[in-house]
């Protein structure tokens, strides 16, 4: 019988969910200050930008939801100059770049009372999205996401990033988030990001804003609508 229980998809912005979620009811569930639409075996929220919001939802998704799994999606900062805006990432493990508990941990990153610093995606899940992923954009990837609360727009952080993580495939303000709120309540995970821009100097918000809503919101879309049946 196939799992009747919902996958929870979460976005930080409206402009990126919104083409997901035009043809959702939305739901009588309001949550934390949280933008929630069910329909069959989906649940999206939209829940602010930065990983206390990502966190809130996750956790609120796992109490009221039980879901099957939970996705994150939106945009991200590339990690490399040369990467084109629209690149399509799906999330291997995810790492809070900003974290830092040294001495009480060994390393940058390593989330205390966890003792990890890559929380890995579910293989099973990211591998599904990926898939679809490339029917649509044949140059999409898999790889690791660096999660911090600060938008990348200088190219010496976004250098210092790369070669401090450099199995690093993009920035967000989210997945980490959302990943240590799965792995801790037991819930398969991953995450689908689109490129906006090059993390640097270079970043112009209603340009960002813009492909959101014109580019990437129809691609997750695209893809999540592609694999609801199979997560």
């Amino acid at each position: 019988m196939p799992d009747s229980r919902p996958a929870a998809v979460i976005a930080a912005l409206a402009e990126e969910a919104h083409a997901l979620v035009r043809r959702m009811p939305r739901s009588e569930n309001v949550g934390p200050r949280l933008s929630i639409w069910e329909a069959d075996r989906l649940v999206v929220m939209v829940a602010g930008v930065g990983k206390v919001a990502a966190a809130i939802a996750a956790q609120y998704a796992c109490d009221v939801y039980k879901p099957r799994c939970m996705i994150a999606i939106g945009l991200a900062g590339a990690v490399r100059a040369h990467t084109r805006p629209g690149q399509v990432i799906v999330a291997l493990g995810a790492v809070q770049h900003d974290m830092d508990a040294r001495p009480l941990t060994d390393a940058r990153g390593i989330v205390p009372g966890l003792g990890m610093q890559m929380i890995p995606a579910n293989p099973a899940v990211a591998e599904t999205l990926l898939r679809a992923a490339r029917y649509r954009s044949e140059d999409a990837l898999s790889g690791l996401v660096l999660t911090g609360d600060q938008i990348v727009t200088s190219r010496g952080v976004r250098d210092a990033l790369a070669r401090d993580f450099p199995q690093a495939a993009c920035i967000d303000m989210e997945t980490a988030a959302l990943a240590q709120v799965a792995h801790q309540n037991g819930v398969p995970w991953s995450a689908l990001r689109i490129t906006s821009d090059s993390a640097d100097e270079t970043f112009d918000l209603k340009g960002v804003i813009g492909f959101g809503v014109d580019t990437a919101a129809n691609l997750f879309e695209s893809i999540i609508q592609a694999v609801i049946d199979d997560l």
